[in-house]
């Protein structure tokens, strides 16, 4: 694998949002157009979204790192970012959502981050909310934690012991590590993630609990930083409402994550040990 970072911006009808992300991974600055790359994964769109973010790249009269469009027929972010991050030719893989607006340093310095931060398996940045309409009421109380914007932890750092996992947005992953998952432990998602307009969420979480079961840290680092467009209807209670409850389903599917195995082998002995 060559050295570098593959950006991997998965879609469904993202015609209205894609060109400012694009807009953005653009101006990339402090980065060798060589050492890059952009997946454009299509996850079943209806609103001719490759060949909109196709034209996008294309008006772009200037050196440019390469560019992809592929498809993934099976409706789900977990799936799209699996069918990325197999199609990418780096040994980074960042996750861009197609509502991200990266800071002109964010490749440059993730890069810098991985290379440098030993047996690293996943790092995030910071997210700062753009809403399309007003600032919904509360928000930095009991909001923005949903939506993938504010800090991920109280410090910088490793946080594998603490917070111990990431949201996707703008995260990091180590295609080695990644690779690991798969062939040494045959890994695949628990959760579809995202799926259509469906809501289920959590898939990012998971990524992090297998990195972190088979030894690579995660980290967090304010030097990420990105701009995340938050539309008028994802600040309703409606839609609060709906999130949430797919957040419970997504946290009982991940219990297997969060067995001791030490206390069941423990608890097995004991009960082993015991004559009746």
């Amino acid at each position: 694998m060559a050295s570098g970072i593959s950006v991997v911006v998965c879609c469904f009808n993202s015609v209205l949002r894609i060109e400012q992300t694009l807009k953005h991974l653009m101006a990339q600055k402090g980065i060798l157009q060589t050492s890059w790359e952009v997946i454009i994964v299509d996850n079943k769109s209806t609103d001719n979204t490759a060949e909109f973010s196709r034209s996008i790249w294309n008006s772009y009269d200037v050196e440019k790192p390469a560019f992809n469009v592929i498809f993934e027929p099976l409706q789900g972010l977990s799936m799209a970012r699996e069918k990325g991050l197999m199609a990418s030719q780096f040994n980074y893989v960042l996750f861009c959502d197609d509502d991200n607006w990266l800071e002109e340093d964010y490749l440059k310095n993730a890069l810098k981050i991985m290379e440098t931060v030993p047996n690293l398996g996943a790092l995030g940045g910071e997210g700062y909310p753009v809403f399309e309409k007003n600032e919904p009421p509360y928000f930095w109380i009991n909001q923005y934690h949903a939506l993938a914007v504010g800090p991920q932890a109280e410090k910088e750092g490793d946080i594998t012991d603490t917070r111990g996992v990431l949201y996707g947005a703008g995260m990091v992953i180590n295609k080695n590590a990644y690779n690991s998952l798969v062939e040494k432990f045959k890994f695949q998602f628990l959760i579809s993630d995202r799926k259509g307009n469906s809501l289920t969420s959590s898939g990012d979480h998971e990524l992090c609990f297998a990195l972190r079961i088979i030894g690579y840290k995660i980290y967090y680092s304010r030097e990420l930083k990105f701009r995340h467009f938050i539309p008028g209807s994802r600040t309703t209670i409606e839609y609060y409402k709906k999130l949430f409850l797919e957040f419970g389903k997504s946290y009982a599917l991940l219990q297997p994550y969060h067995i001791n195995k030490n206390k069941i082998l423990t608890l097995k002995n004991d009960y082993q040990r015991i004559s009746f």
